[in-house]
């Protein structure tokens, strides 16, 4: 990438690291307001669907996620994929609007290939200076930060960066249209009737690239939302509940445990002791 100069330098907010021995527990479709992230993959495979198109992959792929953008990293087993997640704030890379790490057409993953020790080395000292927490490795965490993110995003994409084919274009605005309706009582007819579309048509091209029917899809923004309140905010499950479009707090409990794999309370308890109490969104 060529316009990797900043208008302004960017701020590493937080650094958070899932390993792949845990149990897994799912952060579903969600976005972030006033954080892009950056995401190294250590180990384990999956999928990682952003903007309503799926994307595989592996040990050793930087993921983009830019400020804004539904996303969620998907694993294929039992236990979670091992990465280093990375939240900047003030993004501002020359040619590109704020927040945004990158454009759908330049890909929202990126292997490394045989610098994947490397990259993987420096992204864990990132995130032991971080933390460390300490004024110098604080210091040390900027600097080691500042190096880490044109080399991430000096790698390309590869065949598996979106394509904008008919079908992609019709999830994009399904898509759109979900996280604008997500807490209100859709149903295929009134989503296919608002978009113009066939019901039929739009479940089969929706399911054939985003692995998820429509109502499922909503269901996983729901609780992406419902996952965020719990981690910024005070609010309890019944006030969730109502806010994410459901009128029992018991139902909207049980879709949440199932969906995540943990109920509300327990969510929130394990993401506040993750981050030392800090609710960074």
């Amino acid at each position: 990438m060529d316009a990797l100069l900043y208008d302004e330098e960017p701020l590493l907010r937080y650094a958070t690291q899932q390993r792949e021995h845990d149990p897994k527990i799912n952060r579903v479709l969600h976005s972030h307001n006033h954080v892009c992230e950056l995401i190294f993959v250590f180990a384990g495979e999956g999928a990682y669907l952003v903007n309503g198109c799926s994307h595989p992959i592996y040990p050793g792929d930087f993921l983009l996620g830019n400020q804004g953008d539904l996303h969620e990293v998907q694993s294929a087993a039992p236990l979670e994929i091992g990465t280093l997640c990375f939240g900047i704030g003030g993004l501002r890379l020359r040619g590109l609007p704020p927040g945004c790490l990158t454009l759908p057409e330049d890909g929202f993953v990126r292997p490394t290939g045989r610098s994947m020790t490397r990259m993987g080395n420096l992204c864990r000292l990132l995130y032991e200076q971080m933390e460390e927490g300490s004024v110098r490795s604080r210091a040390a965490a900027r600097h080691l930060f500042l190096a880490l993110l044109p080399l991430a995003l000096g790698f390309p994409a590869d065949g598996r960066k979106e394509r904008q084919t008919e079908s992609a274009a019709l999830v994009n605005r399904t898509g759109q249209y979900i996280a604008a309706h997500f807490a209100e009582p859709l149903t295929l007819a009134r989503m296919g009737a608002d978009l113009h579309i066939s019901p039929y048509h739009l479940a089969h091209v929706f399911k054939a690239v985003t692995g998820f029917s429509p109502m499922q899809y909503i269901i996983r923004r729901r609780m992406g939302e419902a996952q965020n309140l719990l981690i910024s905010t005070d609010f309890s499950a019944a006030q969730i509940a109502a806010m994410v479009g459901y009128d029992s707090a018991s139902h909207f409990s049980g879709i949440f445990r199932k969906v995540v794999g943990l109920p509300p309370a327990a969510y929130r308890k394990k993401y506040l002791e993750q981050m030392q109490g800090k609710r960074i969104q």
